[in-house]
Formats: structure tokens, C-alpha cells, sequence
């Protein structure tokens, strides 16, 4: 056993140090949360080094220590601060435990959006000695490194809510957050559209193993995301029809997607490859073998495709295939709800029409067959925000891929 789902929960199966089979409940929310804490644990273990877990590999880590009656490592021993200094470490462990945080949804971006606050904020920073300037210049920091306003936005409201969650537990009073403003987004707006030819130079420079997520989301429009969790039984070959369950999309409902022809033989040719006890459709193949997709490493592969290929910033990302999928479907005449419908889009109000009368698979899989995928060259517009140095760019820059394809 290596991550087994049971009622309570997800557990993860070590032998560390050589040891009998140990089984461990962890918090996690998802499998692949499971199987990142599993993968950290058991580093951990064989290094004999504790300190970089997070707060949720940590605590996992603990529990196995004590379940089987063994000295808890030094590094995992909490060091109890003063009762009254609340360091953003401590807090956050407090914070992802907490009940309404523990099952959310949004947990996963919780941990991303904190491992960048512990990084520039310090571990040992007590949260009543954070306040507007040092958030202030957390933004222009992360804003120098290249986070866009949107993701940086993110890691404040997470901050936000790790506040309010103090003062739900009468630890803190005042939440320094709200009185900072929310960096506008519209300094990092942008309209992309990636030619067919430029995403085939991509997936040529990609490995084997990630070139079929990148045409499975050119043909399906699927967030990342949602194609790094796709599993076995949701896809249906003979009917071409790939079905995600509320659980499995952002919007928190069902969702159906037709199979374009071309994407068909991709799917089947990743389906042949199976791990033990994993119901996956895509793996990692490499030196180390064939094991799941860890978040972090589906991360990498495009932008390093980019630079491979010499493409002038600003680089296309891989959330505009989705964009490019949406353009296609309306410049191919697709019908507007059909092609909402097969995105999933959850931010207008939807109709009466729309609530009570049901798409089939039939039209679903007529409507991607009409669909065409190659209109024109590929496009990147975004607006220019100003520099860290504080001088002005243009506000509007218009670039285009000159991949030579």
C-alpha cells in the first residue's frame, strides 16, 4: 500500500528505516495531495532531515513517530513559544487545521499561497508585528520576482483568511490585511491565442509524457488542473465522452467534455500505461520510472520548452489553451451554450434554458466534430505594468511567437 483512500480518510503505507509496513492517516484532501505528503515523508525519513516539511507532511510524520511508541526526532519536537507570541509558522499549522480550512477546496492553493508568505515574511515573525508596510512591500517584492497582481492577490487573501481564523481562536484582534489594497488586475490583463503550429513546437520540445496533456487541453479546453486528475473511469472512448465529477472541477459541478478524433488515439496511447493501485490517465515517465504527476513537476516542462525554443517574452502559458480552445469553438460557430456548457464556466447567471434543458452526448460529440482548430497566427497581448525600477512601460505591448513554424 502506498496511498489507500478508506472512510476516514486517505492513508499512506511507509516502511521507514527498513521497519515493518506502517499505515497513516493523513489530512489530505485528494489523492495526489496523498501522494505528494507520502513522497515527502518518505525523503524526510531516509535523510533524517524533518526541518523543510510542511505543516500537513509534518504532522503525518509526528503521528507515525507515535502510533509506533518511537522517539520523536528532534526536529519534529514542537518548540513551544512564548503563550504569547504567534509566529506565522505556528499559525500556520493552526490555520490549515482548522475545521472549515482542513476539507476546502481551495486547501491546495492554501499551501502554495503560504510556502511564499513563510519564504519573505520569516517563520519567526510574530503576527502582531505584521502590519501595512510589510505587507506593502511583500507585494512589490513578489511583484519584482515576476507573480502577476492576480497571483499575488491570492497569496494576501490567503493571509487575510489566516488572520480571521486567529481571531475566530481569540489569538489575535485586528486583521492588518484589509486595510492593505488589492493590487489592480488590470495591470496584468491579457489576450492570448497560440497557433496550432507554435503548440505543436511546444509539445515537440516537451517530453513524450507531457506533450499528450498539452493536446489533450488544445483539444478539450480542461484546465490543468482538471487533466492531471482525470481519471480511468471518467473517460469514455467509445462514446468520446470524458466526464468530470463536481468533485474533480473548479466550478463544483458535473461537467461532460466530447473527445475530439485526434485526441482519441493520445488518450488511448497514455491509457496503456498503468501504475499499481492508481487510477490516473497520466503519468511521469522518466529515469525514475512511471509513478503520478506531482503538481510542481507538470509545472515545469512548458516554460522550459519556451526558453528551449528561443521565443521572445512575454511566452505563451499553458493556461491559453484554453483560451485558444474557446476562440476556436467561436470562430468555428459553435453554439454559444454548447461551448460554454463543454468549458464549464460558472460566472453568469444561467437561464431557465439553460438550468432544465440538457445537452446530450450526441450533441456534445456532433459539436466538437464541426469544431476546426487552426485559425491564424498565434497572439499574446497584455498590459504592461509599471516597473519595479518605477518607470512606466508602455501600457499595451502586442507581441507575436516567432518559432518559425
Amino acid at each position: 500500500m502506498s496511498v489507500e483512500k478508506r472512510k476516514t480518510g486517505f492513508f499512506i503505507g511507509l516502511r521507514p528505516f527498513g521497519k515493518k509496513l506502517v499505515a497513516v492517516k493523513t489530512n489530505a484532501r485528494t489523492k495526489a495531495r496523498a501522494k505528494e505528503i507520502d513522497v515527502a515523508v518518505r525523503t524526510a525519513c531516509r535523510a533524517g532531515d524533518y526541518r523543510g516539511l510542511d505543516p500537513e507532511c509534518r504532522e503525518v510524520c509526528v503521528r507515525m513517530f507515535q502510533n509506533q511508541g518511537w522517539e520523536i526526532p528532534p526536529d519534529l519536537r514542537d518548540k513551544e513559544p512564548v503563550q504569547d507570541e504567534l509566529t506565522l509558522w505556528r499559525a500556520t499549522g493552526i490555520f490549515l487545521n482548522y475545521p472549515s480550512v482542513r476539507g476546502c477546496k481551495s486547501k491546495d492553493r492554501y499551501i502554495y499561497s503560504l510556502k511564499h508568505l513563510v519564504r519573505k515574511i520569516g517563520k519567526e515573525k510574530r503576527l502582531k508585528d505584521l502590519w501595512a508596510p510589510d505587507l506593502r512591500l511583500y507585494q512589490a517584492e513578489r511583484l519584482a520576482e515576476g507573480a502577476s497582481p492576480t497571483t499575488v492577490n491570492w497569496e494576501t487573501s490567503t493571509l487575510s483568511r489566516l488572520f480571521g481564523v486567529m481571531i475566530e481562536m481569540r489569538l489575535l484582534d485586528t486583521n492588518p490585511v484589509r486595510i492593505v489594497e488589492q493590487l489592480s488586475r488590470k495591470s496584468s490583463e491579457r489576450e492570448a491565442y497560440v497557433a496550432r503550429s507554435d503548440v505543436r513546437a511546444i509539445a515537440d520540445s516537451c517530453p513524450e509524457w507531457f506533450s499528450s496533456i498539452i493536446w489533450t487541453a488544445f483539444f478539450t479546453g480542461m484546465r490543468r488542473g482538471e487533466i492531471l486528475g482525470l481519471k480511468r473511469q471518467g473517460v469514455k472512448l467509445a462514446k468520446r465522452i470524458i466526464t468530470l465529477t463536481p468533485e474533480e472541477t473548479k466550478e463544483g459541478h458535473w461537467k461532460r467534455v466530447p473527445v475530439h478524433q485526434e485526441l482519441v488515439p493520445i488518450l488511448e496511447d497514455a491509457m496503456r500505461l498503468t501504475v499499481l493501485g492508481c487510477d490516473d490517465v497520466f503519468f511521469v515517465q522518466d529515469r525514475r520510472g512511471l509513478r503520478p504527476i506531482p503538481e510542481e513537476t507538470a509545472r515545469n516542462p512548458w516554460p522550459r520548452a519556451c526558453k528551449k525554443l528561443g521565443l521572445e517574452k512575454p511566452w505563451p502559458r499553458f493556461h491559453d489553451l484554453r483560451h485558444t480552445w474557446k476562440t476556436n469553438a467561436r470562430r468555428s460557430r459553435m453554439d454559444p451554450e454548447i461551448r460554454e456548457a463543454i468549458l464549464g464556466h460558472s460566472t453568469k447567471e444561467r437561464s431557465v434554458s439553460e438550468r432544465y434543458g440538457r445537452i446530450s452526448d450526441q450533441e456534445l460529440v456532433a459539436a466538437i466534430d464541426s469544431m476546426t482548430f487552426d485559425h491564424g497566427e498565434t497572439e499574446i497581448l497584455v498590459a504592461k505594468r509599471k516597473s519595479p525600477s518605477g518607470n512606466r512601460t508602455p501600457t499595451r505591448g502586442h507581441e507575436k511567437m516567432l518559432t518559425g513554424c
